[in-house]
């Protein structure tokens, strides 16, 4: 077994066995809230995700005869991780009710119940978004090639008219992320940020006595901050995963790589960019 699905394994029975664990506890007389009794994994989470980046080494984009490495393993640890924790945290939240959406469990147990799920996949969430800043963090190439370019518009106008048959656009030669893509980074990145600091805070709260008027504030920022994650996450399933034409690079998020004609094909600047830097082979 390799080294990346041997982490993958071991990952997913963690969680897998916290996710059981958090549903046993709410179903017994005398339920534990995990947001109580096991406040303190929700801030080791980060800083675990910390040492784990100073651990890894990465890997950087080359070609390789008729393949493009595209990802590395530490960047789909912390994309399944970040990801899987977001949309199980999306799950339960939208539950247990925030906002104007509507509650959807209450009866107790139920209730318990997602507030502990809730609990894991925060654990999860924290630990594959750290990963993934402190990686950034140590190589700030990774984080520059996720934004936007003056680009933006000329790109984003000339990709999607020419994928609905406009006759006077073309294909521009996008880097390793669209241009639309870079775009939608920004409200992801805007959103985990604030859900963090005020999700650290709700955290801290079953420790400590928090200020009423701060709470509320915290839970409002945090309620409209899920509003904005949600609307990232459906549309980006819907370009990066139920769409055909993302398919080569979804799986590329389980292999690591796409092919060189795919590359070619929709990533026209990436792919000159790598052979401009003697990663591809003469």
């Amino acid at each position: 077994m390799s080294k990346r699905a041997l982490t993958s394994v071991i990952l997913a029975l963690v969680f897998a066995v916290g996710a059981v664990y958090a549903w046993q506890v709410a179903a017994t007389d005398g339920s534990e809230l995990l947001f109580d009794s096991g406040w303190w994994l929700v801030f080791a989470a980060p800083l675990v995700g910390i040492f784990a980046a100073g651990l890894t080494r990465r890997e950087d984009p080359r070609i390789e005869g008729d393949k493009v490495l595209r990802h590395d393993g530490a960047a789909i640890l912390e994309h399944w991780t970040h990801g899987i924790g977001t949309m199980m945290l999306l799950v339960t939240g939208i539950a247990l009710g925030f906002l104007f959406v509507p509650r959807l469990v209450s009866s107790g147990t139920w209730t318990w119940a997602m507030m502990n799920l809730h609990f894991v996949f925060v654990v999860m969430f924290l630990f594959g978004t750290f990963y993934y800043g402190a990686n950034t963090l140590l190589s700030a190439h990774r984080f520059k090639e996720h934004l936007p370019t003056k680009d933006f518009w000329e790109y984003t106008k000339n990709h999607y008219g020419h994928l609905l048959g406009v006759k006077s656009c073309t294909m521009p030669p996008e880097d390793k992320y669209f241009e639309s893509e870079k775009m939608a980074y920004i409200l992801a990145l805007a959103s985990t940020v604030l859900i963090i600091v005020t999700g650290l805070l709700k955290a801290l709260a079953h420790v400590v006595d928090m200020p009423a008027g701060l709470m509320g504030a915290t839970t409002l920022v945090h309620d409209v901050s899920t509003i904005a994650m949600l609307a990232f996450f459906l549309a980006h399933v819907f370009f990066a995963a139920i769409l055909p034409m993302s398919w080569p690079v979804l799986k590329s998020m389980f292999t690591g790589y796409v092919s060189v004609e795919q590359a070619k094909k929709e990533h026209a600047g990436w792919y000159k960019r790598l052979t401009k830097t003697g990663d591809a082979p003469e």
